[in-house]
């Protein structure tokens, strides 16, 4: 249910907010007649929850992998953020490539959104990779007690209830962190590139 309800938030204001990005920034469009939300089809969020989910639970498995075979250091976490960086890249330019078959969803350029725009929509999963993970991670800092910021959030007793779980309220605004620290990144992108950005 929590992993659920982070990929049903994100997913949310990825379709809402980010798809005009696209919009703008690659020239990009939905071309068939449907029922919108914001200008974006309805049927792309529920699509798009079920495609995260998948992404996001292949994520899950490479980075507990990797947090199970090496011992925790600046090594490993280096490595971590370079696999998710290309994970982020490879799951984007993938679902580019595949969506070129959908005649509904066309580019103005289809190179650039290839490359530019992979690297574009990669930044969603340079942050929701990690953040992902920690859905039902022990989340007390050093495995004895919980964080500060954590354990001020929780009510008395939950610690010891949840066995150092995250609540599906650390969950919501977790996911809605995420989803902030995205549209931040794509704004500084846009910005870096000289581009207006207005909602259609």
């Amino acid at each position: 249910l929590k992993a659920n309800l982070w990929i049903a938030i994100f997913s949310f204001i990825g379709n809402y907010w980010y798809t005009h990005y696209f919009y703008g920034v690659l020239k990009a469009n939905y071309t068939f007649q449907a029922h919108r939300l914001n200008d974006v089809p309805i049927a792309m969020y529920l699509m798009t929850h079920a495609y995260f989910m998948f992404y996001h639970v292949l994520s899950n498995a490479v980075l507990r992998k990797i947090r199970g075979k090496y011992q925790s250091n600046a090594g490993r976490f280096i490595y971590q953020c370079g696999v998710v960086a290309a994970m982020s890249y490879s799951t984007a330019f993938m679902e580019s490539l595949t969506i070129c078959g959908f005649p509904y969803y066309v580019f103005e350029d289809r190179d650039m959104a290839y490359t530019l725009g992979s690297a574009f929509y990669g930044i969603y999963f340079l942050v929701s990779f990690p953040m992902f993970l920690r859905v039902d991670e022990d989340v007390r800092a050093d495995g004895k007690g919980l964080s500060k910021a954590v354990a001020a959030a929780l009510p008395a007793g939950a610690v010891e209830a949840m066995g150092g779980r995250m609540t599906h309220h650390s969950v919501f605004w977790e996911a809605m962190g995420s989803g902030m620290a995205v549209l931040c990144m794509l704004d500084f992108v846009r910005l870096y590139l000289g581009l207006d950005f207005k909602m259609l």
